[in-house]
């Protein structure tokens, strides 16, 4: 508020005062409202160019984007309030304008917005509106135009209002955007900043009087450092000074909102030739220069690189293990909070679940990242069914477990900011998230989704903890929304105890995973399987390799030691020579087990996997969880595919 507010209120009044003395000397009202237009636009922030440049360099999910576009919404709405207020001070009707403008804004929020939820609710949830709704808002779009324009405001006021008023998101919002965006984006954005540009002349800049040119040059230097020293010193009690130089920049650019209001005052001829042609050049060195000056100084990923360990390997006993689940589909809800259950909490070792459900971000700019209160009324949240689920959870779990729920709306592009940076803020020492492949009960394969692989890959890279990813190959046992796991077939039968299997090669993957199946060993219903597939070059070798692997051995000993008195716990150990050997392994206990628990294992090699990385499909997955991921290898299990928080240089 306080950003938004004085980076418009701060360069226009420096501005004015800057101008007195030539506001003295021209006598003509026209010309005294062109300057004082001139100096107010300047002084405007806008919420589209902000939020196209944010877009751009891929900021929009960050906090120092997010501060961005409500500071730029701030201010963008206060223009508007000054601009009627100059309005109703200067020109004759003003009162009538001002007061019709008013009317026309609460048209649109009070009867045109009822309608349009109306028409929402009237729609069946996931079906398309009626083909009509959509050019009758184009039309009332184009209204709204014309009417502002006889209103002597902006042009895109108007339909800025009533985009306002537009209910965010499906079916309406989604609607409207799929609609328009190809037409506006890759046809008339480029054709109108095309003939602005081919209307700009750069002799009449150049001849326009060295007075007339200077004068307005330093105008525009002036404008543009007084906001950006206002925005700056304003941001610098509340975060770093590099990040305030950035927030100061981004409220400092101009795009297509100032280039087409310089374009309808020259068409109207409230500017001049060469005023217009000195603005145009000032928005293209401006549009250029700041992107590149944003993205140098500033990256979002950088909070990231932590030095305190976050993942199970360095996690204290009787200690609550912090976990993020994220939530793509409904039918990722059982799946992760069967998982969770497997996890074992109890009284000495709680666990903290922090639900993530992350939503396509349609119809709207802005992303939202939504915390929810379990005592505030949830009926009408698109995440309803994911809250309801792990609330239930809580619930049954008899205080051992702690639920926070959360939404993310979000493009898919950028959500891995929201999720890494969740994780982040929580202090979470694992965080879950499904395979974009879906599996159906017979074992195959339902649905892939590529998106969610390219996230994946995201998170894998940035996040600032240990992270597994975890699929199900058609397991029937699934959580059915009740009170716990349960069999879809009521032909099949399970022995009391759930079989796990932890395959441990060595490296800090295969440590983690170790640690996590550990824990998971305490619940006296479950029987982990500890198979460690030995090389036969580990005791010939003498090179530095071989104090990783002693490493390697220690852990697997302490490992070892944890679990002695446990009766559900046995160890297998195997010696393969290569990967093919390591593959047939795999293969034989494949479906002896109804989870495994293994380790990325990128970028270590060893004669365990040797060859078997040329023929990995799924890079993220590791060879070994790629193995188990195969079509070649016939099996119903899940599988946790764990990587040790990374260690950034």
């Amino acid at each position: 508020m306080i950003i938004g507010i004085a980076s418009v209120l701060v360069p226009c009044i420096i501005g004015l005062a800057f101008q007195t003395g030539r506001l003295l000397v021209v006598q003509g009202l026209m010309e005294k409202m062109e300057i004082i237009g001139f100096t107010a636009l300047q002084a405007t922030t806008t919420f589209p160019v902000v939020s196209h440049l944010l877009i751009e360099l891929k900021l929009t999910n960050s906090e120092l984007g997010r501060l961005a576009l409500s500071s730029s919404l701030i201010s963008g709405l206060l223009a508007a309030c000054l601009e009627l207020s100059t309005i109703l001070a200067t020109e004759k009707h003003g009162p009538m304008k001002v007061a019709l403008t008013v009317l026309l804004g609460l048209f649109a929020a009070l009867v045109l917005r009822p309608a349009m939820l109306w028409v929402i609710k009237q729609t069946p949830q996931g079906k398309k509106l009626h083909s009509s709704c959509v050019p009758i808002m184009v039309a009332v779009a184009f209204l709204y135009q014309i009417a502002f324009d006889a209103l002597r405001q902006s042009q895109a006021l108007g339909p800025f209002i009533l985009g306002l008023a537009v209910p965010s998101g499906p079916p309406l919002g989604s609607a409207v955007i799929e609609t328009l965006e190809v037409v506006t984006n890759s046809i008339m954005f480029p054709v109108f900043v095309a003939t602005c540009a081919m209307r700009g002349d750069l002799y009449t800049m150049v001849t326009m009087g060295f007075s007339n040119r200077g004068y307005y040059a330093r105008a525009i230097l002036a404008s543009l450092f007084v906001k950006f020293l206002s925005c700056l010193l304003l941001s610098l009690p509340w975060m770093p000074r590099a990040d305030s130089a950035v927030l100061a920049l981004i409220m400092c650019s101009k795009g297509i909102y100032e280039l087409s209001v310089f374009a309808v005052q020259r068409d109207t001829q409230a500017i001049n030739e060469s005023l217009f042609s000195l603005c145009l050049g000032y928005i293209i060195l401006n549009s250029a220069i700041i992107p590149i000056i944003v993205k140098y100084l500033y990256d979002p990923s950088r909070k990231y690189v932590g030095y305190q360990a976050r993942n199970l390997f360095s996690l204290r006993p009787n200690t609550e293990l912090r976990v993020l689940t994220c939530i793509h589909k409904p039918h990722h809800v059982g799946y992760m909070i069967n998982l969770l259950d497997i996890i074992c909490p109890t009284e000495e070792n709680p666990i903290g679940v922090y639900a993530l459900h992350l939503v396509e971000l349609v119809g709207r700019a802005t992303p939202m990242l939504i915390s929810h209160q379990k005592q505030k009324a949830v009926s009408d949240n698109c995440s309803i069914e994911v809250i309801l689920a792990f609330n239930q959870y809580e619930r049954r779990t008899y205080g051992l477990t702690s639920v926070n729920t959360f939404t993310s709306i979000s493009q898919p592009k950028f959500m891995h900011d929201d999720i890494c940076t969740l994780a982040l803020d929580k202090s979470t020492i694992l965080l879950l998230t499904p395979f974009h492949i879906t599996w159906a009960l017979d074992g195959s394969i339902e649905s892939e989704d590529n998106t969610m692989r390219a996230l994946n890959s995201r998170v894998l890279e940035r996040a600032p903890c240990s992270v597994g990813i975890y699929f199900n190959r058609g397991n029937v046992r699934v959580y059915d929304g009740a009170a716990a796991p349960r069999s879809s077939d009521a032909s099949s039968s399970f022995s009391s105890a759930y079989s796990v299997c932890v395959l441990y090669l060595g490296g800090r993957d295969d440590h983690e995973a170790l640690c996590l199946a550990t824990r998971m060993a305490r619940d006296s219903g479950l029987e982990l399987t500890i198979h460690h597939l030995v090389s036969k070059e580990d005791t010939n070798t003498t090179n530095r390799l071989s104090h990783e692997r002693m490493i390697d051995e220690v852990v697997l000993k302490e490992a070892l030691q944890k679990v002695s008195n446990l009766p559900n716990v046995k160890y297998i150990e195997q010696v393969v020579e290569d990967g093919p050997q390591t593959a047939m392994a795999v293969r034989a206990i494949s479906s002896n087990h109804d989870l495994f628990v293994v380790g990325r294992r990128v970028g270590v090699d060893s004669p365990q996997t040797t060859g078997l990385a040329e023929w990995s499909e799924f890079p993220e997955l590791g060879v070994i969880g790629d193995l188990l991921a195969s079509k070649d290898v016939e099996t119903k299990a899940s599988v946790l595919v764990v990587q040790q928080q990374k260690q950034f240089k």
